[in-house]
C-alpha cells in the first residue's frame, strides 16, 4: 500500500482470477487485516478474503430454495484434553422429520485452514441446499471438524509441536469422538 499526500492509504491490484483469495494489507511494513473484510482462517492465520465471482455461475449463491441449518457443536475431547467445535450442516427437512435417517459426510478442510472454511469460504451449505432442491444430491448431514488435534505432552504440558504433533491425534478424535 502507498500513502497519499492526503494521508489516505491505497492499493490497486491487477485483475484477480475467479475464486476465493486471502489477502492482508501492509502499511509501512505492518501487516494487518482489512477492517472492511470478514476475517477468515486460512494460510495458517487469520486473513482477509475476497471472492471474485465466476460469470454465470450461481451454484454457491443463496437461492430461493429450502435451506438447511449450520449448527456449531462444542464437545470436550478426552483425547486432546481440550474443548473443540465442529460445524454440522443439516438438510432443510431435518427438524420436521425426526424419524428420517440421513447419510453423513465428514468433510475436512485443507492444510492451513480450519472447520469454518467449508461454510464461510466454500459455501458448502448453500451448494447443498441448491443441489438438494434440484434433486442432484440426496439430503445429508455434513460434519466439518478441525483437523488439528494433538495429545498433550504431559498433565500440564503443551501439545506436541511440529506437523505430526498438530494432527497426530486427529484420527482418534474422528473415530472415537466425532463419529460416535
Amino acid at each position: 500500500m502507498t500513502r497519499g499526500i492526503d494521508g489516505v492509504w491505497s492499493v490497486t491490484t491487477p485483475p484477480l482470477v475467479e475464486g476465493f483469495h486471502y489477502y492482508a494489507l501492509d502499511a509501512d511494513g505492518v501487516r494487518m487485516n482489512d477492517p472492511g473484510s470478514h476475517t477468515y482462517f486460512g494460510m495458517g492465520m487469520d486473513a482477509s478474503g475476497i471472492e471474485v465471482p465466476e460469470d454465470g455461475v450461481s451454484y454457491s449463491l443463496a437461492q430461493d430454495v429450502p435451506h438447511g441449518d449450520v449448527r456449531i457443536r462444542l464437545y470436550h475431547s478426552k483425547i486432546t484434553g481440550q474443548w473443540r467445535r465442529c460445524f454440522v450442516y443439516t438438510p432443510p427437512d431435518y427438524d420436521s422429520n425426526p424419524s428420517a435417517r440421513y447419510p453423513v459426510l465428514y468433510l475436512q478442510h485443507g492444510s492451513g485452514e480450519d472447520e469454518t472454511g467449508w461454510i464461510f469460504q466454500g459455501h458448502a451449505n448453500l451448494i447443498l441446499d441448491n443441489l438438494i432442491a434440484e434433486k442432484k444430491a440426496v439430503p445429508m448431514i455434513v460434519v466439518m471438524d478441525n483437523g488439528y488435534a494433538s495429545v498433550p505432552a504431559g498433565p500440564f504440558g503443551p501439545p506436541a509441536q511440529g506437523r505430526s504433533g498438530e494432527i497426530g491425534a486427529f484420527e482418534d478424535v474422528m473415530i472415537k469422538e466425532v463419529i460416535p
